[in-house]
């Protein structure tokens, strides 16, 4: 008897949807693509219950006539590819032509479209994979797909969906990479009957991150465009002192196709090496355009991983693209390495007399940051005297505060002046000392924090304050509730979409509650299995970063002496809570040998 048999058409399909159609916004991201790659500049997506119960995707594209629209509806029917050689020059998001009769297969599916040529739209339905019914019917030239009881014939499947506002979370995440994509197009997306998404389709990248992210960031941004070895990237990131808690805000487009790249988002952080705190992630959208040969975006059927022929290459294009914005620098940044790629070894800073600057090393698979700091012998040496925390804080406020005075007997360091705002410059008898304000004050408010061992102090609010939060959001933050009352944090649902706070730490003022209450939820979104301690020393560090200052902030003399001071109280003064440097020490013999004054 034959045991191997062909699959059924209907059968085959479930198993290639439970490849495509992953979740409701795996159907979004499908059907928008189609649109995207039609032509369309308006599409509008509205969902039910963030698409478990009602999808429909309207766009004022191309649209298909009636023979067209019966062979899109079957399995590998596509317009994008004629042969396998076409692989290797995609130029469109969508191409395997699984998707419509995957998403009809799980649904009950319903298909209009119109072609300009003819007077009448065709209407395609679908039960499930059933038999498809094709009818005619008015419609505007375009396409639009209904996708109604998602999962209905796969109830195994519909039952790992997640809740209805982490799935209407998917969805919006989602588009506003699309949109993003595509500043030429208009997006308008409605979730129970209220705008989540609505973009102009003006063709401005700047307006796009506008309506979608706010004024706030679009103050913050860098304008970048490079070309590097026949790379040519474009987009915006953020000033360093810009950050999320997460990788959220980092976006990259290779050919126009949003992609995931851990290689990419290590080539931004090396970038900004030193810049920003060990766990602070830039807000990045960067496209890059390459040789369609060099990228295949036939790794997975959701197309969000690609292979490029040449990983190393797109690791120093987008490094020295983030580099040159950064620093706004007109040098001209080698073609390639003077020794080319060295193999088998992470990136160093590597110190280069007077300074210390980021060498990039490149390794095919693996480009993580390994961090080599200066010679720190001065903690041991101070570490027994400055084992105490003092009980006052730096006050930056006034211009002539008193000082913390200690009658313990210590090194004495001297602040010498402040450069650019954001380094102190100070010296003992025997060292000089180059400290980054905001990291040492980070330390100082951290280190403070922890001594607390109960509850941290809290101000209670005169007046509560109102945040706007994503639904995602505000259900994380309200399930951990107690834990962030022990930390300083009292609050509870204000209305749709709406937080009422009503209690902050002290160090966290209200000007600073949405990014650091942003940064909470971001963290518990991130990881919903975190335990108390590690969420206490999350927000501790989240407090700290906060209310610490911030470079750029001048610092007149006496609260230079101040901060130091307190600096040297805490129990590790050369790194930050983060791990960052906070204090370099360059002992005096180091300097002889910078000045080449050896053996005198």
């Amino acid at each position: 008897m034959n045991e191997i048999k062909i699959l059924d058409l209907h059968t085959a399909n479930q198993i290639a949807a439970g490849e495509v159609v992953e979740k409701p916004a795996s159907v979004v991201k499908e059907l928008v693509e189609n649109a995207l790659d039609a032509g369309a500049t308006k599409i509008q997506v509205t969902t039910v219950e963030g698409g478990t119960e009602f999808i429909r995707v309207t766009d004022n594209g191309s649209g298909m006539n009636k023979a067209d629209a019966q062979v899109a509806i079957l399995r590998h029917a596509t317009s994008k590819l004629r042969s396998a050689e076409d692989l290797l020059a995609l130029g469109t998001l969508g191409f395997r032509g699984e998707a419509l009769p995957s998403i009809a297969s799980v649904s009950h599916f319903d298909l209009v479209t119109r072609v300009a040529d003819e007077e009448m739209a065709t209407h395609i339905h679908i039960d499930g994979g059933s038999q498809p019914v094709v009818s005619e019917q008015g419609g505007s030239i375009g396409t639009t797909v209904q996708v109604e009881d998602l999962f209905f014939n796969v109830p195994a499947r519909r039952k790992f969906l997640k809740s209805v506002s982490t799935e209407t979370r998917y969805i919006s995440e989602m588009l506003t990479k699309l949109a993003l994509s595509r500043g030429d197009v208009s997006f308008h997306y409605v979730n129970n009957d209220k705008d989540v998404i609505l973009t102009s389709g003006d063709g401005n990248l700047k307006n796009a991150i506008l309506a979608l992210y706010g004024s706030n960031v679009v103050r913050e941004l860098l304008p970048l465009e490079f070309e590097y070895e026949g790379v040519k990237l474009w987009g915006f990131i953020s000033k360093p002192t810009l950050l999320k808690n997460t990788r959220q805000w980092q976006t990259f487009y290779v050919n126009g196709r949003s992609i995931s790249s851990i290689m990419l988002g290590k080539a931004v952080e090396h970038a900004y090496q030193s810049m920003i705190p060990k766990s602070g992630f830039p807000f990045v959208v960067l496209f890059l355009e390459v040789d369609k040969a060099a990228v295949d975006v036939n790794v997975h059927p959701q197309k969000a991983e690609v292979k490029f022929s040449d990983e190393g290459l797109m690791y120093r294009a987008v490094y020295h693209a983030c580099l040159s914005a950064l620093t706004n620098s007109t040098a001209k940044i080698p073609e390639k390495p003077a020794e080319g790629p060295v193999q088998g070894k992470e990136e160093k800073f590597l110190r280069n007399e007077t300074r210390y600057e980021p060498v990039p090393i490149f390794e095919s698979k693996k480009y993580e940051e390994a961090y080599t700091p200066p010679p720190m012998a001065v903690a041991d040496k101070w570490a027994e005297v400055y084992k105490k925390l003092d009980s006052e804080t730096v006050n930056l406020q006034g211009n002539e505060n008193k000082g913390v005075e200690t009658e313990e007997s210590v090194p004495e360091i001297y602040p010498i002046g402040q450069v650019d705002k954001t380094f102190i410059i100070a010296q003992t008898a025997t060292s000089l000392f180059l400290i980054d304000q905001h990291a040492a004050h980070e330390r100082i408010l951290y280190d403070k924090l922890l001594l607390r061992h109960a509850k941290v102090d809290t101000v209670a609010l005169l007046m509560p304050l109102y945040l706007d939060v994503e639904e995602g959001d505000l259900e994380v933050l309200l399930a951990n509730r107690s834990e962030l009352q022990q930390l300083g944090v009292d609050l509870e649902e204000g209305g749709d979409k709406i937080l009422r706070v009503n209690a902050l730490p002290v160090d966290i003022g209200e000007a600073k509650a949405q990014d650091f209450i942003g940064e909470i939820a971001g963290l518990l979104r991130e990881n919903r299995s975190i335990n108390p301690a590690e969420l206490r020393r999350e927000v501790l560090h989240m407090t700290a970063c906060k209310g610490a200052i911030k470079a750029g902030q001048e610092l007149n003399m006496r609260q230079m002496r101040d901060l130091l001071g307190q600096l040297l109280h805490t129990a590790h003064p050369f790194t930050c809570p983060h791990g960052r440097p906070c204090m370099i020490e360059i002992t005096s013999d180091e300097l002889y040998k910078m000045f080449k004054r050896t053996g005198f």
